[in-house]
């Protein structure tokens, strides 16, 4: 018995721990959504789809999830660049970052690798963000939508 106490606190240590190690940083709600040409905002919206970027370990990962269907897509960006465009008179400053994305899904078990480009453009009432997914097979998705919360990728070059 006392093994088993033992090793139940061992266990449960472990998992706090582990939870403790990951950290939200933003959420991208989708209001707009495009797979390859065709318009899908509507499941989207229905599906309560949302990205968000989070940390684990201090990397740097992204997830795609459906509240409605609790499924996600997630996993490890690597290959960060970016670029930035100052704010010009007609124009809003936009922060372009393009990496790359080796996911797994919760429901259908693939696994791949995407390059993605996401951008951020600063405009009065808040950041419009914009994800575009590109697979392995060419497929092409594309969200657009606003941020809740910020994020700093400068430490993740």
């Amino acid at each position: 018995m006392k093994k088993v106490i033992i090793l139940f606190t061992v266990l449960m240590t472990s998992m706090l721990a582990f939870a403790q190690q990951q950290k939200e940083l933003a959420r991208f709600h989708v209001t707009y959504a495009i797979y390859n040409g065709e318009d899908i905002t509507e499941w989207a919206i229905k599906s309560k789809l949302f990205t968000v970027f989070y940390t684990v370990n201090e990397e740097l990962y992204m997830a795609n999830y459906s509240e409605t269907n609790e499924t996600q897509s997630w996993g490890v960006i690597w290959g960060l660049k970016n670029e930035s465009i100052p704010e010009t008179a007609s124009d809003y400053k936009t922060d372009i970052f393009y990496f790359n994305w080796n996911y797994q899904n919760s429901y259908d078990s693939k696994k791949g690798t995407c390059k993605v480009q996401f951008i951020k453009v600063y405009k009065p009432q808040g950041v419009v963000s914009k994800l575009k997914f590109i697979s392995e097979t060419l497929d092409i998705t594309e969200y657009t939508g606003y941020m809740k919360g910020t994020i700093d990728f400068g430490n993740f070059y």
